[in-house]
C-alpha cells in the first residue's frame, strides 16, 4: 500500500515574520504595563490589599511572569529579525520556480507526458500532481518538502485552474 508522507503545512516567511513580530511586541507591551501596575501597586496608587506572605507572593509571581513575558518578547523579536532576512530569498525562489514552470511546461505538455487519454477523471489530478512534483524535485533539489508542496499547488493552479478560468 502506497503511504503518502505527511508534511507540516508550509507557512510563508512573510506571514511567520508578521506573526512572531506582533507576538514579540505584544509580550513586551504587556510586560511593561505589568511592571507599571506593580510599581503603582507598590506605591499604593492602586489599592489592593494582601496580608503578610500573600503580598510577597503576589509581587514574586507577577514580577516573574512579567519578566518572562519581556524575555520571550525580546527573543521573539530576535527570531523575527532572522526570519525577515530570509523573506526575499524565499520570494525569489518562488518566483524563479513559478517562472521556470510557466516557461517550460504547458498544460498540454504535462497532459501528454502523463497520458491523460488513458486516465480516469479521478486519476488526472493525482498524475498531474505527481508529474509536477517529480519535475520540481529533479530541477530544484534543495527545496523543503512542505515548501515543495506549496509550490506544486501554485504551479498546478497556475497551469490548470487558471487556464480553465480563461476558457482554454
Amino acid at each position: 500500500m502506497d503511504e503518502k508522507k505527511h508534511t507540516k503545512k508550509f507557512v510563508k516567511s512573510s506571514d511567520r515574520y508578521e506573526d512572531i513580530n506582533s507576538s514579540g511586541i505584544t509580550l513586551i507591551f504587556t510586560s511593561v504595563l505589568g511592571f507599571v501596575f506593580l510599581i503603582l501597586k507598590y506605591l499604593d496608587v492602586i489599592h489592593l490589599y494582601f496580608q503578610g506572605f500573600t503580598e510577597y507572593m503576589f509581587y514574586f509571581v507577577m514580577g516573574g511572569m512579567f519578566i518572562a513575558f519581556f524575555v520571550v518578547g525580546i527573543l521573539s523579536l530576535k527570531q523575527a529579525k532572522v526570519i525577515k532576512a530570509g523573506i526575499a530569498k524565499e520570494e525569489d525562489t518562488t518566483s524563479s520556480v513559478l517562472t521556470y514552470f510557466s516557461e517550460n511546461y504547458s498544460k498540454d505538455y504535462i497532459d501528454e507526458c502523463i497520458g491523460i487519454a488513458e486516465l480516469s477523471e479521478g486519476d488526472i489530478y493525482y498524475k498531474r500532481y505527481e508529474f509536477i512534483e517529480s519535475e520540481l524535485h529533479n530541477n530544484f533539489e534543495d527545496i523543503d518538502d512542505s515548501y515543495a508542496e506549496h509550490l506544486i499547488e501554485q504551479i498546478y493552479e497556475n497551469t490548470f485552474e487558471a487556464s480553465s478560468r480563461r476558457g482554454i
